[in-house]
C-alpha cells in the first residue's frame, strides 16, 4: 500500500517533464526575455492612426456634402425660377394693363369715347405695381421704381386732363408717357423672360457639370485610395515571397501613419517570429540527429589514435629503462599528436553540436568542408567512397554562418552515402561562373540519379525515398531553408543512372575571410 501522505506535507507535486520542442525552444531562446515587446512592433503601433476606414468614410462624405451642395442648389435655382415665372404673369397682366389703357386712349382721341376705361387700366396697373413693389425694385431697382411710378401718375393726370384740354400738346405728352410706361413694361418683361431662360439653361447644365466633376473626383479618389491600397498590397506579396525563401525578417515602418495594414503588418511579424523559432528548432533537432549517425563513425575515429596512445603508453612502461632518451621523445610526441589527434575530432564534433545564433560572417568554404568530410569519414570508409575534393584554396571568401552551413554539406554527403553502393565516388567542386556575385559548390555522385517524376518534390517537408524509419524527409528541406536564409540557393540535376549534383550557390562577400575562418 501507498504509505497515508504526512500532515502538513505541502511538497508540490513534480512537475511533467517537458517535451523535447519545448527543452530546445528553451535552449533555442535563452536569455531572451519574449515578453517584451518587438522594437519594430513598437515603431508600428507609436505611429498616428490614419484608418483605411476612416479615410473611405472622408471620401464618401465629400461625395455626399457635393452631391447635397448641387441639390441645395438647385432647389434654390428652382424656387428663383419659380417666383421668377409668377413675376413674368404680373409684369404680363401689368404691360397687358397699360396696352389696354393706350388702346382706350387712341379711342378717346379719335373718337372721343372710352376715357373712363382707360383711367380705370391705369389705374388697375398702378395697383399690380403697388401690390409688388418690393418685386419690382428686386428686378428694376429703387430708382427704375420711381421712375416708374412718375410715369404712372403723369400719365394718369394727363388723361384725366384730356377730358378738359384736347389739345395738341396735351396729346403729345400722353402719347410720351404711354409710349415710356409700354417700353418699361416690355422691358421688365423680357428681361425676366431672358433671366428665366438662363436660370433654366443653368439648371440644364449644371448635372451635366456636377456629372463630370463627380467622374473626375472619382477617377481621382480611386487612383489615390487604388494606389494606396495597390502600392501597399505589392509591399506585403514582397513580404511574403521573403518568407517563402526563408527570410524572416520583421516588416519596418513605411508609413507615417497606422493603418489596417499595419494590423496586418504586426499579425505577419508574429508569424515570421514563430516561424523563425520553429525553423530554429527544425534545423537544431535535425543536426541532433545528424549528430546520432555521426556518434559510431566518431567513435570509430577515435578508437584509433587512443588505441595508438595505449600501445605507446605500454611501450613506454614497459620498455622503460632499457629506452634512451631520443626514443622516450619520440614515443611522448607520439601520444602527444595521437591525443592533439583525437581532441580535433572531439572538438569539431563540439563545434557542430553547439548551439549558437546564426552568425553571418566572411567564411573559407574549404576549410568548411575539410572538418565535415573530416566528421563523415568513418561513414565513407565502412562503405569505402572514394571522395575527391577538387577546392582550389584562393576561393573568394562567402558570406555565411559556419555551424549552418557545415550542416547544409554534412546532409547532403550523407544522403550521398545513403545511395551510393560499395566503392562509389563523391565529388566536391566549386564554380564561380554559375551566377554573378556567387559561389557555387557542387557535391556530385555516381549513384543511381533521381526520377524525373519526383525530382521536383525532394525539397518538400517530410517527402523521402528511404524504407520506413530510416528517414525523416526534412533533410532537404532544412538544408534549403537554410541555405535560402544565407541568402543562397540549392538545386539539383540529376539524369537517372548517372547520378546527381547537389549545387550550393553562397554570395560572395568583398570582406576577404580571416586566417582560419570557418574553422574551429
Amino acid at each position: 500500500m501507498t504509505p497515508a501522505k504526512r500532515q502538513g506535507d505541502t511538497t508540490p507535486p513534480a512537475k511533467p517533464a517537458p517535451s523535447f520542442g519545448d527543452a530546445l525552444a528553451q535552449e533555442i531562446f535563452a536569455g531572451r526575455d519574449l515578453s517584451q515587446p518587438d522594437p519594430v512592433d513598437q515603431a508600428l503601433l507609436q505611429r498616428p492612426t490614419i484608418s483605411f476606414r476612416l479615410r473611405l468614410i472622408l471620401a464618401f462624405s465629400l461625395f455626399f456634402l457635393l452631391a447635397l451642395g448641387i441639390t441645395l442648389w438647385s432647389i434654390r435655382v428652382l424656387g428663383t425660377v419659380q417666383q421668377k415665372i409668377l413675376f413674368l404673369e404680373v409684369a404680363d397682366d401689368f404691360k397687358l394693363e397699360l396696352q389696354q389703357a393706350r388702346r382706350f386712349e387712341k379711342n378717346f382721341l379719335l373718337y372721343g369715347s372710352n376715357l373712363e376705361d382707360a383711367l380705370e387700366h391705369v389705374q388697375q396697373a398702378h395697383r399690380l405695381a403697388r401690390e409688388n413693389r418690393q418685386t419690382f425694385l428686386q428686378v428694376m431697382g429703387a430708382e427704375g421704381v420711381i421712375t416708374l411710378e412718375e410715369h404712372l401718375q403723369q400719365y394718369a393726370q394727363l388723361l384725366s386732363t384730356l377730358a378738359r384740354d384736347r389739345s395738341a400738346r396735351e396729346q403729345q405728352q400722353v402719347r410720351e408717357h404711354g409710349g415710356a410706361l409700354l417700353v418699361a413694361a416690355q422691358g421688365l418683361v423680357e428681361g425676366e423672360r431672358r433671366l428665366v431662360h438662363e436660370m433654366l439653361g443653368l439648371a440644364r447644365r449644371v448635372p451635366f457639370v456636377f456629372l463630370l466633376v463627380l467622374f473626375v473626383l472619382g477617377v481621382l479618389l480611386v487612383w489615390f485610395l487604388g494606389r494606396q491600397v495597390l502600392a501597399t498590397l505589392s509591399r506585403f506579396m514582397g513580404y511574403t515571397e521573403r518568407i517563402a525563401v526563408g527570410d524572416f525578417s520583421p516588416i519596418t515602418p513605411a508609413r507615417k501613419y497606422r493603418d489596417e495594414f499595419s494590423t496586418l503588418a504586426l499579425a505577419l511579424n508574429r508569424m515570421t517570429r514563430e516561424l523563425d523559432r520553429h525553423h530554429r528548432i527544425l534545423v537544431e533537432s535535425h543536426k541532433l540527429r545528424a549528430m546520432g549517425n555521426l556518434v559510431a563513425g566518431v567513435a570509430h575515429e577515435l578508437n584509433n589514435p587512443l588505441n595508438n596512445i595505449m600501445l605507446t603508453a605500454s611501450l613506454f612502461k614497459d620498455d622503460f629503462p632499457e629506452l634512451d632518451d631520443d626514443e622516450k621523445l619520440d614515443m611522448l610526441a607520439d601520444i602527444i599528436g595521437q591525443s592533439e589527434r583525437a581532441r580535433q575530432i572531439v572538438r569539431n564534433l563540439l563545434d557542430f553540436a553547439r548551439e549558437s545564433e546564426t552568425q553571418l560572417e566572411p567564411l573559407a568554404v574549404k576549410k568548411i568542408l575539410e572538418e565535415t568530410v573530416q566528421l563523415v569519414g568513418n561513414q565513407l570508409r565502412v562503405k569505402k567512397i572514394k571522395l575527391e575534393m577538387n577546392i582550389p584554396d584562393e576561393l573568394p571568401a562567402v558570406h555565411g554562418d559556419r555551424q549552418l552551413l557545415q550542416q547544409v554539406f554534412m546532409n547532403l554527403i550523407l544522403n550521398a552515402v545513403d545511395v551510393l553502393p560499395e566503392r562509389g565516388r563523391i565529388v566536391i567542386s566549386s564554380d564561380t561562373g554559375k551566377r554573378e556575385g556567387f559561389l557555387a559548390i557542387d557535391i556530385n555522385d555516381n549513384g543511381p540519379g533521381i526520377p524525373e517524376h519526383i525530382l521536383g518534390q525532394i525539397f518538400d517537408p517530410f517527402f523521402t525515398t528511404k524504407p520506413k524509419g530510416q528517414g525523416t524527409g526534412l533533410g532537404l528541406s532544412v538544408s534549403r531553408g537554410i541555405v535560402r536564409k544565407l541568402g543562397g540557393y540549392l538545386f539539383v540535376e540529376s539524369e537517372l543512372g548517372r547520378g546527381a549534383t547537389f549545387s550550393v550557390l553562397l554570395p560572395i562577400t568583398s570582406v576577404p575571410a580571416t586566417v582560419g575562418a570557418g574553422g574551429s
